[in-house]
C-alpha cells in the first residue's frame, strides 16, 4: 500500500538557504565597491534598480537622491543609505556627485540592520521563493532559467510547486529572471566587469540587451559606462 506524502511547511530560512549556500562563492567573487561620478554627465539618474542583496550607498561628495517606497531622500556628502534586498529604488546623482555602491552579501539580518536603519519589513522574509530565485539568477544570469531549474535551486523538484509559491508571493518567474539578468549587467558595467557577449546575460544579441536596459532603468548603456569611467579617469589623473 502506497504511503501518502504530506507536504510539510518550509521555513523562510530553509527556502533561501540552499540558494545562498550554493551561490555564496559566486557572489563573493563579484567586483568590489562600485564607484560612480556625475562629473562628466551633470545630473543623471538610474531608476527601478532591484538587487537581490542589500546595497549600501555612500556619498563622498555632492549629493544623491534615493527614491524608494514612494519617498525621496537626499543623501549628502559623508552620509550613507542602505537599500534593503529586493527593494525597487531609483538613484539620481546630482551635479559633482561621487557615490560608492557596495553590495552586502552577509548584511541585512544582523548588526547592519541597526547600524544603517534597515527596515524590519525585509522582503526576503515575506517572499522567500522570490528572494532565492532572484539571488540565483543574479549569480548566474547566463543560465536558461525555467520552472524546473528555478525550483531546483530552492531544493524542490516540482516546478508546479514553485509556480504556486510565486503566485502566493505575487511574483512572476519571467519578470524575476529578466529583472535580475539586467540588474547583474548594470552592476557589472558600473564595476567595469561586464562581459562583451549578450548571451552571458541571457539575451540573444547586444541590441536586445541594450534596449532592455534602457526600458528598465531609463538610462543608456553608454551613459552607464560614463558614470564609472569618469571616476576612473579622475583616479588615473
Amino acid at each position: 500500500m502506497a504511503q501518502r506524502c504530506v507536504a510539510m511547511p518550509i521555513s523562510v530560512d530553509y527556502m533561501c538557504a540552499s540558494a545562498e549556500r550554493t551561490l555564496h562563492r559566486s557572489i563573493e567573487r563579484l567586483a568590489g565597491p562600485v564607484k560612480l561620478s556625475s562629473l562628466d554627465a551633470g545630473m543623471i539618474g538610474i531608476r527601478n534598480i532591484r538587487f537581490p542583496l542589500p546595497i549600501r550607498v555612500d556619498v563622498e561628495t555632492g549629493a544623491c537622491e534615493v527614491s524608494m517606497r514612494g519617498f525621496t531622500r537626499t543623501v549628502r556628502c559623508g552620509e550613507s543609505r542602505l537599500i534593503p534586498a529586493l527593494e525597487e529604488v531609483s538613484l539620481t546623482l546630482l551635479r559633482q556627485a561621487r557615490v560608492t555602491l557596495t553590495i552586502l552579501p552577509e548584511s541585512g539580518r544582523g548588526q547592519d540592520r541597526g547600524a544603517f536603519n534597515l527596515s524590519v519589513d525585509d522582503l526576503r522574509e515575506r517572499k522567500p521563493a522570490t528572494a532565492g530565485i532572484s539571488l540565483a539568477v543574479f549569480a548566474s544570469p547566463q543560465l536558461d532559467w525555467g520552472l524546473s531549474s528555478a525550483a531546483a535551486c530552492l531544493g524542490k523538484l516540482d516546478g508546479r510547486w514553485l509556480s504556486r509559491k510565486l503566485l502566493q508571493e505575487c511574483s512572476s518567474l519571467r519578470q524575476l529572471v529578466r529583472a535580475q539578468r539586467l540588474s547583474r549587467f548594470v552592476f557589472d558595467i558600473l564595476s567595469s566587469a561586464a562581459k562583451s557577449s549578450a548571451v552571458s546575460y541571457g539575451f540573444s544579441d547586444r541590441c536586445r540587451l541594450e534596449n532592455a536596459v534602457y526600458d528598465q532603468f531609463g538610462i543608456s548603456v553608454a551613459a552607464l559606462s560614463r558614470l564609472s569611467s569618469a571616476r576612473r579617469r579622475m583616479k588615473d589623473g
